[in-house]
């Protein structure tokens, strides 16, 4: 009978202390997962990402065809290349009545770079070799440019570039050497 009591004394204290050793890790859990929550909580939400397919209402403008003004067109680009979308909008021309698009057959933007303000727009070399139009085309052409950019808030001026160099003029009448701001008088 004695070895009956000591085998369950000790089949008792070993199941203690399984018990005590299972609640110790219970515990330890218990602890972590507090300690995980407040990690997550301090961390700082990722901003969501727009989806590859999102889209943005954009103001595009165009000379009117007695070129008198730029009239809007609204369009919608693609949001993650709003800026390099809209310059090509104007490249391709409009097929609304009463606009016509100003920019010469083959030229190609080569890239729109924004910051702190300036959009830095480059073309290729089609842009002054094919270009036709006088002094009011000019105006047409970099007002149109400028006046589509600076829609966005972020943009307050722009800079053309040709084959990613700054030239001083388009066709001889505006001096294209430094930033334009909105041009607002021919709206």
């Amino acid at each position: 009978m004695r070895n009956f009591v000591k085998c369950l004394l000790v089949c008792m204290m070993a199941a203690l202390m399984l018990l005590t050793v299972g609640c110790d890790k219970e515990q330890e859990k218990s602890k972590e997962q507090p300690q995980q929550k407040q990690e997550q909580q301090k961390k700082p939400e990722q901003p969501q990402q727009k989806p590859a397919d999102e889209k943005v209402t954009v103001k595009l403008y165009y000379p009117t065809e007695d070129a008198e003004k730029l009239k809007a067109v609204e369009l919608k680009v693609p949001a993650k290349d709003k800026y390099k979308a809209s310059v090509e909008a104007l490249i391709a021309g409009t097929k609304q009545s009463g606009l016509i698009g100003i920019f010469p057959k083959g030229v190609k933007l080569r890239s729109v770079n924004v910051k702190d303000g300036l959009a830095t727009v480059d073309f290729t070399k089609e842009l002054t070799t094919r270009f036709v139009g006088g002094s009011t085309g000019e105006e047409m052409l970099v007002g149109s440019l400028v006046n589509t950019l600076t829609e966005f808030p972020e943009v307050t001026s722009v800079l053309i570039l040709v084959e990613g160099k700054e030239i001083d003029t388009i066709s001889g009448h505006l001096d294209t050497s430094v930033p334009f701001k909105r041009m607002g008088e021919l709206l």
